[in-house]
């Protein structure tokens, strides 16, 4: 057994010692214990040197190493002052860090800020009246407020100068020359007129101003002559005060006010009975107005004749009354009261005529008007019935004739009633007044009788 686990123990040994040597030939078990043992021997030589080395190499590592932790030692001294500078930079960076986060998310603000804005004030000036002088400016701001980017400073800028120029120009009053587009559908070029950013006027027009296309167009109806005149008379005054029409509404309001019914619309909205209203009420004012006229020459007449009781003449009533007269004897009292009577009341159809006339047209006028009223009513209720109440227009022509006819027979009655009241004064003053001489000259009479 022994003699076995020798024989595996210097197998691995034998068979190096073939592969070593492979000229030596071992025959017999004493030559293999031989070979072991010189094998053995030269291993632990082998094993023995490496050991050797290892050992050296060891301390030559130990070295190293003493010399690496030296080296590490001193330059951890050497970069002490150079670890706090790093500490304190990297604190820096991470404050730049936020500050840059901080600037990052304001500047995100202020681009977005700066794109509504622009877009805005986009808005603002397409509807500004001013836009129509300075058109090229709608696509600046289009483009600022388009921008996807941080703004630059040149585009603030412009948007800036862009809101300065429109409070500068709103304050203005000028002159410029722009195409027009006229009632007809043509685009002419005319010298316009801006009053701020609320009124343009251009060669006796009003003129609006349409955002949508950014164009001026010509009223198609303009309205009353008096502001035409208004404007006429500031553009023929520049450079001095003078009185001129301001639409804030940029020219609807003038719109508006051109689409208001005239004097001959309202008339013709007040149907036939406004018509008939208004010939009776001329007739009336005609009247009026001749028996004005002729009792005003009865008058100075009158007061002529009083200046010369002793010469009568036939040019007026009083003259007429004394010529009547003359010729009775004094003692004849009755006979010359009843000729003064006479007389007098032959003048009196004369000074009092038409005045029954004039106070029945006063009366008639405003029942006339009640009556177009009542008229205007019922196509109103007849207009509600067919088409209910939806839309106020189908209502608007019946309330227009009721208004207006009711308008227009106070507008008549009441001035007729001042005249008739004027024109039965005077006359009642004329009757008055021969009333007065006719007495007198009964009195005078009576003196002369009591002399004789």
């Amino acid at each position: 057994m022994t003699l076995l686990l020798s024989v595996c123990m210097t197998l691995p040994l034998w068979s190096h010692a073939q592969t070593a040597a492979p000229e030596q030939q071992i025959t017999d078990l004493d030559q293999l214990l031989a070979s072991v043992r010189e094998q053995h021997r030269e291993q632990r030589a082998r094993n023995k040197q490496r050991e050797q080395q290892f050992l050296r190499d060891k301390k030559q590592q130990q070295a190293l190493l003493s010399k690496a932790r030296q080296d590490f030692d001193r330059r951890k001294k050497e970069n002490q002052p150079l670890f706090a500078v790093t500490e304190g930079n990297k604190a820096e960076i991470a404050r730049l860090e936020q500050q840059l986060k901080t600037v990052v998310q304001d500047m995100g603000d202020l681009s977005s800020t700066f794109r509504e804005f622009a877009g805005d004030f986009s808005a603002v000036l397409q509807e500004s009246m001013i836009t129509a002088q300075f058109p090229e400016r709608g696509e600046q701001l289009r483009a600022l407020a388009a921008t996807d980017t941080q703004p630059t400073i040149d585009e603030i800028e412009t948007l800036w100068l862009l809101l300065q120029e429109e409070m500068t120009e709103a304050g203005k009053v000028t002159v410029f020359e722009a195409p027009v587009v006229t009632s007809d559908g043509k685009g002419v070029q005319r010298s316009v007129l801006r009053v701020g950013a609320f009124s343009a006027y251009a060669d006796g027009d009003f003129l609006r101003y349409v955002p949508e296309t950014g164009e001026l167009l010509v009223l198609s109806r303009q309205p009353g002559a008096r502001y035409r005149s208004a404007a006429r008379d500031f553009v023929s005054h520049a450079g001095t005060v003078a009185p001129i029409t301001v639409d804030p509404t940029r020219g609807s309001l003038l719109g508006m006010l051109s689409y208001s019914p005239s004097l001959r619309e309202r008339i013709e909205q007040g149907g036939i009975i406004a018509l008939i209203i208004i010939a009776l009420g001329a007739v009336g004012l005609l009247m009026a107005c001749w028996r004005g006229l002729y009792l005003g020459v009865v008058s100075l007449r009158i007061k002529s004749q009083l200046a010369d009781m002793a010469a009568p003449r036939p040019s007026n009533p009083l003259g007429r009354v004394l010529l009547a007269v003359q010729g009775i004897a004094l003692d004849e009292e009755e006979l010359l009261q009843l000729k003064l009577d006479e007389a007098v009341l032959v003048e009196m159809p004369a000074l009092e005529r038409g005045n029954a006339i004039i106070k029945l047209l006063a009366a008639i006028s405003p029942l006339l008007g009640l009556l177009g009223t009542v008229t205007g009513m019922i196509l109103t209720f007849q207009a509600i019935s067919l088409f209910g109440t939806s839309d106020p227009k189908l209502m608007a022509g019946g309330i227009s004739q009721a208004l207006v006819t009711t308008v227009l027979g106070l507008m008549v009655a009441i001035p007729l009633l001042f005249s008739h009241a004027a024109i039965a004064y005077m006359s009642r003053g004329m009757i008055q007044r021969l009333d007065e001489q006719c007495a007198g000259v009964l009195v005078r009479t009576a003196e002369q009788q009591g002399k004789a």
